[in-house]
């Protein structure tokens, strides 16, 4: 590991934005800070899927609808092995797509708040 006295100009500013990087990130995110962090610097894209357990293949077919939804929802090509898949037990029936901070919530409970 170099010293902060080995650094040219150039490294030193680098340095400094990364840090003040990270201090925005940790005041305003908490303990998701890390994984933004990462996010940022390696250009790094999230996919997430949370379904409804609600039968047995229930994950299977959320495999096969979800690759095809990111696809139609955000124009992105992922395989089935880029996605986390969580099962969630508070949603009802359906399930939520989330690419980076964006979130496509097709659940049941979503509609039954909406119809309240």
């Amino acid at each position: 590991m170099t010293g902060i006295s080995d650094l040219n100009k150039l490294e030193l500013k680098d340095l400094l934005k990364r840090i003040k990087l990270m201090s925005s990130l940790r005041k305003s995110l908490w303990k998701r800070w890390v994984a933004e962090y990462n996010k940022i610097t390696k250009w790094e894209n999230f996919y997430k899927v949370e379904y409804s357990d609600f039968w047995e293949n229930s994950l299977s077919y959320f495999k096969w609808l979800s690759v095809d939804l990111f696809n139609k929802l955000f124009w992105i090509k992922v395989s089935e092995s880029d996605i986390k898949f969580i099962s969630n037990k508070s949603l009802t029936w359906g399930f939520r797509i989330f690419f980076n901070d964006n979130m496509y919530d097709l659940s049941y409970s979503r509609f039954e708040k909406l119809l309240k």
